[in-house]
């Protein structure tokens, strides 16, 4: 019976310098966990770096001046494809004007220029003594009428000529046989030195008559030539003009960009001469961010900086930002009119004018706002965790 009544006793003290032994190894172990815990976060917190940003408010502005469409004749608007804010393209078809005017002016003034080749093709074959008019491949291709009018005129003519000049040549060679035939005679008595004479007279006229005839043959086609030339020239400059009128009646975009504002807009209407049409705000491949910075922030801001640009109309966390490069610090503060506040202002342009989310490209297009958080350095989180403490302290050592 007594034994059985120690047992208990042993059981229970055996059980309590167990449980002691254990809460010593606990407490050990739990100690060696936070001295470790603590050596590892010493470590991290010396090697692990955060960067230092400086932050401005802005928003997105155009990185060249806003483009004027205009129109340098004017004309009667018959469409007008676009509409304010759509991004356009550059060379994208913005107005059409009436081309009536235009059209006829370029159609009289390339008619009668192609009429000009084309006789000035035929008066060179005849002031060349040619056979065949050779016509240039632009009258060939456009001008079919002045072709064959051109080489009818050119067969009368040179038909005309060929009587004119057979009729002479063959009272030439009439004269020339009697001259030729009467020589003989002189020395025989049976005909006069006086007739000789005169026969050797009209055979040289005549000569001379039927060089005259082609030489002014020649020479009036030559003469019109060298005038219908100088029309042509002239006709060279105003069809060019005419051209760029007519191509002028299709206005496009000059650069990529945003249709801000449209002065013009009732179909039908009239666009005087210079007129303002549109206004587009130009898009580049970059973009440039006007933001705000505190006077207390600009100290350590220097040009060439990184940057992210964060743009509000997209969700930081779930789109991201942009790259950009800090490019223009102001030379001194500015005042806010609104609150009297002075800020520096600075640029920074971006690497590219979109943010990529799903393989979609989302434009950014200026006057959205942005956040703009400007690299200054990096330090690590010890020092930055250990700034407040240093802070005290070297306060503390200034207190008396």
């Amino acid at each position: 019976m007594d034994k059985k009544k120690q047992l208990p006793q042993l059981s229970d003290a055996f059980f309590d310098q167990l449980n002691k032994l254990i809460e010593i190894e606990s407490s050990r172990g739990l100690f060696y966990l936070i001295v470790i815990f603590f050596f590892v976060s010493l470590v991290w917190g010396t090697f692990a770096m955060l960067d230092e940003v400086t932050v401005g408010l802005g928003k997105v502005v155009p990185s060249s001046q806003v483009q004027v469409i205009q129109n340098l004749e004017g004309g009667i608007l018959t469409e007008l494809i676009v509409h304010e804010g759509e991004v356009v393209k550059k060379d994208q078809v913005l107005v059409r004007l009436s081309d009536t005017k235009s059209t006829v002016n370029y159609k009289e003034g390339r008619k009668r220029y192609l009429s000009l080749l084309a006789a000035n093709a035929r008066l060179h074959a005849e002031s060349g003594g040619f056979d065949k008019v050779t016509f240039p491949p632009e009258v060939l291709d456009e001008a079919s009428d002045s072709v064959k009018i051109e080489t009818q005129l050119f067969q009368s003519q040179m038909k005309s000529f060929d009587e004119s000049i057979g009729y002479l040549s063959k009272s030439y060679r009439l004269a020339n046989d009697e001259l030729v035939r009467t020589k003989p005679l002189l020395a025989k008595g049976a005909a006069s030195e006086v007739e000789i004479i005169r026969l050797e007279r009209q055979v040289n006229d005549l000569k001379g008559q039927i060089e005259d005839k082609k030489n002014k043959f020649k020479a009036d086609a030559q003469a019109e030539h060298n005038k219908n030339q100088l029309e042509i020239q002239g006709l060279e400059q105003s069809n060019i003009y005419s051209a760029d009128q007519l191509t002028r009646t299709i206005i496009k975009s000059p650069v990529n960009g945003v249709v801000k504002k449209l002065h013009v807009v009732t179909l039908g209407g009239v666009v005087q001469p210079g007129m303002s049409i549109m206004e587009i705000v130009p898009i580049e491949d970059n973009l440039l961010v006007e933001a705000r910075v505190k006077p207390n922030d600009i100290a350590f801001l220097k040009i060439g900086q990184e940057a992210t640009v964060k743009v509000s109309a997209y969700d930081f966390s779930t789109y991201g930002g942009i790259k950009g490069m800090l490019e223009q610090i102001s030379a001194d503060t500015m005042i806010d009119e609104k609150n009297g506040e002075s800020y520096f202002l600075i640029k920074v342009r971006t690497d590219k004018n979109y943010i990529v989310r799903d393989e979609k490209h989302l434009p950014i297009i200026p006057g959205m706002t942005a956040e703009v958080d400007v690299l200054t350095g990096r330090k690590s989180v010890l020092s930055y965790l250990m700034k407040p403490l240093l802070k005290t302290k070297q306060n503390a050592l200034r207190e008396r």
